[in-house]
């Protein structure tokens, strides 16, 4: 007798009893929540070590593009673009006089619709049954033929199938009324369509959210267009499951009420998602426009890799002095006039602002920082960091600080 075979017989593995449990959770929708809590906390673990306003900074950037992206990934695989529930008197089995009362709830979604059934069997005649069911079937995406043969329509086939099971007339009935395709009653095919297109759409938005975040690191001004379209795209997607699921409401009649639906959390969820992006790109490309330093702080960006470097000729120096007024101290753009040998006209060095608006061409312009000017002496030899050691150059009456001063570029 070995050390595990206690309760064995005939020296088989244990065997264990069937145990059937209800659904508690969307297993799909607990993962995605949970890989993007992962991934937000790895950055905000990796931001930690800056200091505390680039770490705040850091902080919230993560957290409203994780959220963003989450709300994303939710409302393309969640169950709730629609639900509808009631609570009747309904027929459990088939060839069974006994009713029950139950909860019925359908949940719609892109690509599936789940039935839920739950009733409480104490003091009728099937006391000890549990009732308590979430079947999900799902249409993605071909209809198929018509009829419920092997080359039928997912639905029609999980259908087919739910009956072969034996399950309880209530879902069987919700069922009917999505797998029908003709006569005026073609539910299933318009939910199928609309979640064909809608999930398109989410897809599309997700990928330009993956756009967005590449930008962050980048330009601020790209950053909100993509933003911006992120949200349209998503609100886009609304509008597309609202106008093309079914052109009558779903209404599904009970003994004692009937099931009618509404839009469910995962709807709203990608409308309020579409409309904070709109908002938080709003922001960002007024603050692009008018307070590019505050934003390029924020966002840990180089401001001066938005500008071009141009020379303006002392006519259109005079015209951007108009134009922009007060916005730039008159004794920074003197500084930065630079008197040209042999002429009586000045040309001044700015920075022009690159971007495809024609508000932010006009008047954008910013000074560029001050470059350190290399010092000369009388008595310095004409002599460069690559020839110092050639034959016939004297190195004779050059300082320690003549020598360090060859090697700096001479920037007039």
């Amino acid at each position: 007798m070995g050390y595990f075979d206690l309760a064995r017989l005939g020296n088989f593995p244990t065997q264990y009893a069937e145990v059937k449990t209800a659904v508690t959770v969307d297993v799909l929708e607990v993962g995605l929540i949970l890989a993007f809590v992962i991934v937000g906390v790895a950055f905000l673990i990796a931001v930690l070590g800056f200091s505390i306003i680039r770490c705040s900074a850091g902080a919230a950037k993560i957290i409203c593009s994780i959220i963003i992206g989450c709300l994303l990934m939710l409302g393309n695989f969640g169950q709730e673009w629609e639900v509808g529930s009631v609570k009747s008197a309904v027929p459990y089995r088939a060839g069974s006089p006994h009713q029950v009362n139950a909860s019925i709830g359908i949940k719609l979604g892109l690509r599936s619709i789940n039935i839920t059934l739950r009733a409480n069997t104490d003091n009728t005649p099937l006391e000890g049954e549990i009732i308590n069911y979430n079947e999900r079937f799902s249409w993605t995406w071909d209809q198929g033929r018509f009829g419920f043969g092997p080359y039928a329509g997912l639905l029609q086939q999980s259908f087919r199938e739910a009956q072969r099971k034996g399950l309880p007339i209530p879902i069987l009935s919700i069922m009917e009324y999505l797998v029908v395709d003709g006569e005026g009653l073609r539910y299933g095919r318009f939910y199928r369509t609309a979640g064909w297109y809608t999930h398109i759409l989410m897809w599309t938005a997700f990928a330009t959210w993956i756009v967005t975040n590449i930008f962050l690191v980048k330009s601020g001004c790209y950053a909100a267009y993509f933003l911006a379209l992120t949200g349209a795209l998503q609100i886009l997607a609304c509008i597309v499951w609202s106008s093309v699921r079914n052109p009558y409401p779903l209404v599904i009649p009970f003994e004692h009420g009937e099931i009618t639906t509404s839009y469910g959390s995962n709807f709203w969820m990608a409308l309020v998602c579409g409309l904070m992006c709109l908002l938080f790109a709003a922001v960002m490309f007024v603050m692009d426009l008018w307070f590019t330093e505050e934003l390029s702080s924020f966002l840990g960006l180089d401001s001066i890799d938005d500008f071009d470097d141009c020379v303006l000729s002392a006519n259109e120096v005079e015209l951007l002095r108009q134009k922009i007024g007060g916005k730039t101290n008159n004794m920074e753009m003197q500084r930065l006039t630079i008197q040209m040998d042999g002429h009586d006209q000045a040309s001044t060095r700015v920075l022009k602002r690159r971007s495809s608006v024609a508000i932010a061409r006009k008047n954008r312009y910013r000074l560029p920082p001050p470059v350190p000017i290399r010092e000369t002496y009388d008595n310095e030899d004409p002599i460069y960091a690559n020839t110092a050691n050639q034959p016939g150059v004297s190195m004779q009456g050059v300082t320690n600080h003549s020598r360090e001063m060859l090697y700096l570029p001479s920037m007039q």
